[in-house]
């Protein structure tokens, strides 16, 4: 039965296959007789540069080119001769379904409403830390006065002071510290990253304790991922609406062309 099954199963995916071929066959006679009808051509200055341009992407030389097509069993004259019906074919898609895929600013618009989700700017914060170095070998009186000292820069930083002020209060502690810029969450040390996750702007973290130093950590700025305006990303959203609709009147026009065609199909 298991064999039967296979079988089956087998037969099944040779039809499907065959039934793909035959469909990519027809639409290639289809296109074919419809560029006949238009009298549409292509250059060989046409087909040169579009296999330039396919060397320039690939940075190929032509000998190169050449290898690389033998080694996938193709010589150069029937890759030119591919190349022309892929830019008939562009050509002839461009005459029938342009005027049916030109995007007004209102669908581009809807888009942005529709996936507002896809433009989100990814989350980030900005921070500031204060360090309190603990010196090498340090005994247990000198890293409580050095904790007592943090502690105290914490609480004026919650208070309000700026970081600045309080690296001239704590000069003689050999602090450090000021702007360290902008992080994704996640991108800081896990101890790091616990000390600072939920705090909004202007907030102030916990001391957090280190072998070598006690640190401080402000958040200056923190944005929970916002849209980015539209101007900023409507050539993309064109691009994507103007692909849809040139796929949608693609396979409109070739419905229209397989209909208006007598096919015979026998398998």
């Amino acid at each position: 039965a298991t064999n039967a099954a296979a079988q089956n199963l087998d037969d099944a995916e040779r039809d499907k296959l065959r039934l793909k071929v035959l469909d990519r066959l027809i639409e290639e006679e289809l296109v074919k007789d419809r560029v006949k009808e238009l009298r549409l051509k292509v250059s060989d200055e046409d087909v040169e540069a579009a296999i330039n341009d396919v060397q320039q992407q690939n940075k190929l030389t032509r000998k190169q080119l050449e290898s690389a097509l033998q080694q996938q069993g193709m010589d150069f004259e029937t890759y030119r001769e591919n190349l022309r019906k892929q830019i008939l074919r562009y050509k002839l898609i461009g005459l029938e379904v342009k005027s049916k895929s030109e995007v007004t600013n209102a669908e581009l618009r809807e888009y942005y409403r529709e996936h507002e989700d896809e433009f989100l700017e990814p989350p980030y914060m900005n921070l500031s830390r204060l360090t309190f170095p603990i010196p090498k070998g340090a005994g247990k009186e000198k890293i409580e006065e050095i904790t007592g000292l943090a502690v105290e820069a914490q609480q004026r930083l919650e208070q309000g002071e700026s970081i600045n002020e309080l690296l001239v209060s704590y000069a003689t502690a050999n602090v450090d510290g000021g702007d360290m810029g902008n992080f994704q969450p996640g991108e800081l040390s896990e101890r790091f990253d616990r000390a600072v996750r939920d705090l909004e702007t202007g907030q102030v973290s916990e001391v957090v304790e280190m072998p070598n130093a006690l640190f401080i950590f402000k958040m200056v700025e923190r944005s929970g991922g916002r849209a980015k305006p539209f101007d900023s990303v409507s050539d993309s959203i064109e691009q994507t609406v103007q692909q849809q609709k040139q796929e949608q009147a693609f396979k409109e026009w070739n419905k229209g062309l397989r209909e208006s065609a007598y096919i015979d199909i026998r398998i």
